[in-house]
C-alpha cells in the first residue's frame, strides 16, 4: 500500500519569533483531494507528522534528505514528493478525476 504523509495543521514554526500558527499548503492541497475522493483513504495509508524537523518515520524511509511533505511513498519504497505530480500519479493510478 502506498503511504502518504502530511504536515499536521495549525503548527508553530520555532525558527520564527511570531507566535502564529501555521499550516502546509502544499499539504493542503493534497488533503483538498483527499476531501473530493474521500476513497484514497481507504487506497493510501496516510499519516500526519510534526512539522519540526527531524521527522523519524521519514527519516527511517527515505533518508535524513527527504523529509520533506507532502510525500507519497510507493509499494517499490520509491517516493513522489511534488504536489503536482502526486496528484498526477493518483489521477493515473487511482482513477480519480483528471486536474482541469
Amino acid at each position: 500500500m502506498e503511504k502518504l504523509f502530511l504536515i499536521k495543521a495549525d503548527f508553530w514554526d520555532l525558527n520564527r519569533a511570531d507566535g502564529k500558527k501555521y499550516f502546509c499548503p502544499d499539504c493542503v492541497m493534497i488533503e483538498g483531494l483527499l476531501s473530493f475522493y474521500p476513497r484514497l483513504r481507504n487506497e493510501l495509508e496516510v499519516t500526519y507528522v510534526d512539522f519540526a524537523r527531524p521527522r523519524p518515520v521519514l527519516v527511517d524511509l527515505l533518508g535524513e534528505e527527504n523529509q520533506s511533505c507532502p510525500v507519497l511513498v510507493l509499494e517499490d519504497g520509491t517516493f513522489i514528493n511534488e504536489p503536482n505530480q502526486i496528484i498526477q500519479y493518483l489521477t493515473e493510478k487511482h482513477q480519480i478525476g483528471h486536474s482541469h
